[in-house]
């Protein structure tokens, strides 16, 4: 049986072979490059399989595509903010809205 953890595999020189296969106007070097790039970044193989067949599929994309999907790190580390934050912003609204001008 095999680790739910172990799917999908990173299959990168199978993945290059199709885009080279459908996209031949790519340069495979670039492509290589640009995955690597993700893949060091913290994108998930799962994430650059589906992204990378989504470029394959858009005759405009391009291989630097791929890293503006990166995960942004910011926010992953960014706490949400907490029930107060939201008071807070909603008594200013209602202050806002109910503010009397008396000069």
């Amino acid at each position: 049986m095999t680790d739910e953890r172990d799917v999908p595999r990173p299959a990168t020189g199978q993945l290059l072979a199709l885009a080279q296969a459908c996209r031949p106007d790519w340069s495979i070097d670039q492509l290589r490059d640009v995955l690597a790039q993700a893949r060091n970044e913290g994108m998930t193989w799962g994430r650059v399989l589906v992204v990378v067949a989504q470029m394959i599929a858009d005759p405009m994309a391009q291989p630097p595509d791929l890293l503006a999907e990166l995960p942004e790190p910011w926010r992953h580390r960014r706490r949400p903010p907490g029930p107060e934050t939201y008071q807070r912003g909603a008594a200013a609204v209602r202050a806002a809205l109910h503010h009397t001008d008396t000069d």
